[in-house]
């Protein structure tokens, strides 16, 4: 029984490792990484209120060109190029064929913007559909925003590992001792 639950433990232990590197990976390539086809955004402007708001954590889902339609909320790489290519999440207020590529093509819209988005988004640039808010987004976000802070950091990330190691060490003083005290008590017997 221990060595299943041992076998358990380092299988866990590596698929959280993996999707570790899977999300670290996709960090650095600028994508935000999926778990299962969803991915959780952070939401940074009122844009869509009252759906949702700044500081909100978004679920949206990978989907295909068919499954969407007019009112349907997405998520896109904005074409905006003050935006500089970085995610956006409107509302699909129209949707048309360009007739010259065939290309379907999305109009958005804000629900709290007054005009409807001044550049179109293609197929391509869809990231995901809106699925709804992640319960105590705005909680994780602000946690997000205070780790980081440089002090908050040192809090929550540095000194919880320098403790551990800490922590660490000191067992490892006591193993070698009493293997030590036990050698001697061997060598006396």
């Amino acid at each position: 029984m221990k060595k299943l639950l041992a076998g358990a433990g380092n299988l866990i232990f590596i698929m959280v490792t993996l999707y570790l590197c899977y999300f670290i990976v996709s960090a650095a390539y600028n994508r935000t990484p999926a778990f299962f086809g969803y991915r959780v955004l952070r939401v940074i402007t009122d844009s869509m209120e009252p759906v949702f708001a700044s500081g909100d954590c978004i679920i949206i889902k990978g989907i295909g060109e068919d499954e969407l339609a007019v009112g349907d909320i997405i998520t896109f790489i904005s074409g905006d190029p003050s935006l500089n290519g970085a995610y956006n999440t409107h509302r699909i207020y129209d949707i048309a064929r360009d007739y010259m590529t065939g290309e379907t093509i999305y109009f958005t819209k804000g629900d709290n913007n007054v005009w409807t988005d001044e550049y179109t988004v293609s197929e391509d640039d869809i990231v995901g559909k809106y699925i709804g808010k992640l319960p105590y987004g705005k909680t994780l976000s602000r946690f997000l925003d205070k780790l980081a802070e440089k002090d908050f950091y040192f809090v929550a990330i540095i000194l919880p590992i320098v403790l551990c190691l800490a922590s660490c060490v000191v067992q490892l003083i006591k193993e070698v001792g009493r293997a030590m005290r036990k050698r001697g008590k061997d060598e006396e017997a």
